[in-house]
């Protein structure tokens, strides 16, 4: 079978050719890459090792001093602030601080240069995402990732000259805070069922909106809200200024966490808005809302990473400092292990975010900047990956909720007060489960976007199936040669059963699978363990000199440790929808099929051992061991 070569977004985020590695990849006679095409899914019909991913080890010197900017911003104007006055929901310091941010072009991520805006790549903004979370204080993290996304991306994408001019560079500036209204009372994850109307006024000049909007982030300090509607049953996207007659805003909500952020509901009364604020036209609300949610989703996963970065600092230092039977406790391996466990599930996630928007700013590359839909066909370009930032969201906050109550537990009794910092933090991370989209709608936008690439033959699921089952049935590996060879049979293995699983879901219940929500959770289960694993051993295998050159054995141990634990795993999901499937009666073909490859998920890893090792390390480093560039 012939070699094929791929392209991937470099540090500068040009697109370059990468031919395959001479070292790691495809033997003759291996399985080849079947997906050229810029879009999300492809790695599940790619093998490991063919494509060279964008990563941390790849930034630019740009990248670089934005990540040291707002690293330094966190640690100096955020983080002094986060567990007092922040907490308090202080408009007024809330508001500084995004001066401040604004000032230094930390706002205007995605906003052309012309509108007041830094119009940084999507690298960019995955790099601020993770930075601001370093500051300690979800709450401040979340007023910035409202602004600088579901806030103000409906007026970037699909704004015209005018409603760019008025309302983008007071955003940028901090001058004006954005907020987004899509959640309704009846409508929250079925949020095209929207109950707020506009009908145009007998003079033509206003909508007339009626309804309701619940959850508002910011929602209380804001002065320009994107909100979704239905003008004429169609679903659509308006902009409504605070003040505008019949615009009410509701009193705070009593959350669990995030006690520093604004978050009530709004009310529309015979409110009436000028037709000019109407984003787009009548029935194209789709894009504002979706677009924008799309975006949230990686920026959810980019600040998991940063708030574990800083949850793995905290409880580190604390485990030094803390003397139990006259010692350390850094010192018990159960402390260890923990902490080895926090970073293992850090450096993964690290790898699939920046994994993820590498292939999106790559794709973006493509577009004429010129177009005046550039902006537009941005927004449809991210729609290509809906699958990738749905993994990112449910990944990252699933993460977080381990890394934390691991951070908790090495507090100890210190960690249910709320004097130190992990209290907040264990409230705090809760809700990233449910907004942006529950993590149960996200795995089904997953397992939709892969079904509808695999029914469409943009993957090439069908030349790929047919591979499988010489795969499967024959006993032959692969066809990788190189480093982590147990590693790669074990991802690829995952796949195909993936693949096995989700073509006899599809024969048994067609377009009737979206009713079988179990069946979508498992799959995007085992579709996540992929993506995940697939990342984070194409990050080490193009950085393996980078990293014998630092003597850093870490994300060795990284991969070694988060497959060996996680792949068997795949197994259990793969049999929980084939017996459905199947009503307790898999036939034997397919179970011997499931036999072959399930010995390949079952690796001979120490798992503790390299756990410990790297939970040494980062007692040693005071923190997130791993370097970043």
């Amino acid at each position: 079978m012939s070699e094929q070569e791929n392209t991937t977004t470099v540090s500068d985020n040009k697109t370059t050719d990468n031919p395959k590695d001479k070292t790691n990849g495809l033997a003759n006679g291996g399985m080849p890459n079947l997906n050229m095409i810029k879009s999300g899914g492809r790695f599940l019909t790619t093998r490991v090792g063919e494509n060279k991913i964008f990563c941390k080890e790849l930034f630019s010197d740009d990248e670089k001093a934005i990540y040291e900017l707002m690293s330094d911003f966190a640690e100096n104007e955020i983080l002094p602030v986060a567990h007092d006055k922040l907490e308090e929901k202080n408009e007024e310091l809330v508001r500084g601080l995004l001066k401040k941010m604004g000032a230094l072009g930390l706002l205007g991520v995605d906003v052309p240069e012309k509108y007041g805006g830094s119009a940084m790549s999507k690298t960019g903004m995955c790099i601020l995402a993770e930075g601001i979370a370093k500051g300690g204080n979800s709450s401040f993290a979340t007023v910035w990732s409202v602004q600088t996304s579901i806030g103000s991306l409906g007026i970037i994408w699909y704004g015209n000259d005018a409603q760019k001019e008025k309302w983008l560079p007071g955003i940028c500036s901090g001058e004006k805070i954005a907020a987004f209204g899509l959640t309704e009372p009846e409508a929250g994850s079925d949020a095209v069922n929207s109950k707020t109307t506009g009908v145009l006024s007998d003079d033509g000049k206003h909508y007339i909106v009626n309804g309701q909007k619940i959850f508002i982030s910011n929602g209380a300090w804001a002065d320009v809200f994107t909100v979704a509607l239905k003008i004429d049953g169609k679903f659509s996207s308006i902009v409504i200024e605070r003040g505008t007659p019949g615009f009410d805003i509701g009193a705070e909500e009593k959350k669990m966490g995030m006690h520093g952020s604004s978050t009530v509901p709004l009310y529309f009364k015979d409110c009436k808005v000028p037709v000019e604020n109407l984003l787009g036209n009548v029935g194209e609300g789709a894009g504002p809302a979706f677009c924008g949610l799309n975006i949230g989703r990686f920026k959810l996963g980019a600040s998991a990473m940063g708030g574990q970065m800083l949850a793995i600092k905290e409880a580190t230092k604390y485990a030094k400092e803390r003397k139990a039977f006259g010692q350390s406790i850094s010192n018990f391996g159960s402390i260890k292990e923990k902490l080895g466990d926090c970073v293992v599930r850090t450096y993964t996630l690290d790898s699939m975010c920046y994994d993820t928007i590498g292939q999106q700013q790559d794709a973006i590359n493509d577009l004429d900047e010129n177009d005046k839909e550039y902006y537009v066909k941005q927004g449809n370009t991210t729609e290509r990956f809906i699958a990738e930032n749905s993994m990112v969201k449910v990944y990252g906050s699933e993460s977080t909720r381990e890394v934390v109550d691991h951070c908790v537990q090495i507090f100890g009794g210190y960690g249910f007060i709320e004097e130190y910092p992990m209290a907040r933090a264990y409230r705090d991370e809760r809700i990233n489960r449910i907004w942006e989209g529950t993590n149960e709608i996200n795995r089904m936008l997953c397992g939709r976007d892969m079904i509808t690439k695999t029914l469409t033959g943009e993957l090439g699921f069908r030349e790929y199936l047919n591979q499988i089952d010489e795969y499967s049935s024959n006993g032959v590996d692969s066809g990788y040669v190189g480093d982590y060879k147990p590693e790669a049979e074990c991802i690829e293995a995952s796949k195909a059963i993936y693949a096995i699983a989700l073509n006899e879901a599809l024969s048994k219940f067609g377009q009737d699978i979206g009713v079988e929500q179990m069946v979508m959770e498992n799959l995007a289960d085992m579709l996540i363990f992929s993506y995940v694993a697939d990342g984070t051993m194409n990050r080490v295998l193009q950085n393996t000199e980078l990293y014998k050159k630092r003597g850093d054995e870490l994300p060795s141990l990284c991969l070694q440790a988060y497959v060996g634990e996680e792949g068997p795993r795949v197994m259990e999901h793969a049999r929980r929808i084939l017996n459905r499937i199947f009503e307790g009666n898999i036939p034997q073909d397919i179970q011997d099929k499931l036999e072959k490859l399930g010995k390949r998920l079952l690796l001979n890893t120490d798992t503790i051992e390299m756990k410990k090792i790297i939970g040494e390390k980062t007692v040693e480093a005071l923190g997130y061991p791993i370097k970043n560039y």
